[in-house]
């Protein structure tokens, strides 16, 4: 099996996060795996947002199989994979991740070889993670290589946004693999004072500069096209949270692939799940 992990290759991987519920994380998810996709990159969503798993609903697709279903040998690996209407494969991860935890060694192993063999398949994967941090998810953060953190000026939406990045940092992750991102902004002018100031105090306590940050307007046609289950990147091109998802798309695509060697990300993962 080491030998099967060895072999494995490094596509780009890129988690959405928030520090908190409500912000639009999945609409932006699933609406930057279609810019990746028109830029030439074959991509997966991976829906891992347990309990509110609602990335099907926009991609108008529900998947038949989860991971918890691969991992209690219902399913093949291949058979995770739903296609959508817009060429995104979509992959959702069931229920909680409390079954793979407590697998046992081979199963944990047979899981993780062909889970990274799955994500290794695709150019670009978007992991749509739960709102906050949590411990239980750092085997999937372990293979993330840029982290698209969604806040909004909300008060406590950007402290708890402040925490997560922190909490990143403590865990390895650089400023250079931040990209920060207000969504459903109204003023644009005090959303960027606000977020001078943000990106400065952040700064200077993680010690490194953050990659970009990217303010998305608010605009009735994004709500518009959730009802009409349509991403609106694609039914709206004029508008600017189109312009902006381009652009958080276009600064993650400038920053070189990570050469980390997946042999080493196969082992971390396999760590983390044993809490090592």
């Amino acid at each position: 099996m080491q030998n099967q992990a060895s072999s494995l290759k490094s596509g780009q991987i890129i988690a959405v996060i928030s520090g908190k519920g409500g912000v639009g994380k999945t609409i932006l998810a699933t609406n930057l795996s279609a810019v990746f996709l028109e830029y030439g990159k074959k991509t997966l969503l991976l829906d891992a947002d347990v309990g509110f798993t609602n990335a099907d609903i926009l991609l108008g697709s529900h998947p038949k199989y989860t991971l918890k279903d691969f991992v209690n040998h219902k399913c093949s690996i291949d058979n995770l994979i739903t296609p959508t209407k817009y060429g995104i494969d979509f992959v959702s991860l069931g229920g909680d991740v409390g079954d793979i935890i407590t697998a046992n060694e081979i199963v944990l192993r047979d899981f993780a070889i062909n889970f990274l063999k799955l994500l290794d398949s695709y150019d670009i994967v978007i992991m749509d993670m739960p709102p906050g941090f949590s411990e239980f998810y750092m085997p999937f953060l372990s293979l993330v290589q840029d982290f698209v953190v969604l806040t909004t000026i909300e008060p406590t939406s950007v402290v708890n946004t402040y925490t997560i990045i922190k909490l990143l940092t403590v865990k390895g992750v650089t400023g250079e693999n931040i990209h920060v991102v207000a969504n459903m902004v109204q003023d644009v002018k005090d959303a960027t004072k606000l977020l001078e100031r943000f990106i400065e105090v952040t700064e200077k306590f993680i010690n490194s500069k953050i990659s970009s940050v990217t303010i998305v307007k608010d605009h009735p046609l994004v709500l518009k096209s959730v009802y009409d289950r349509e991403l609106f990147v694609k039914k709206y091109r004029n508008i600017q949270p189109t312009f902006s998802v381009i652009r958080i798309a276009s600064n993650i695509l400038k920053l070189s692939q990570s050469t980390r060697q997946r042999e080493n990300l196969f082992d971390k993962f396999i760590k983390l799940f044993r809490g090592a």
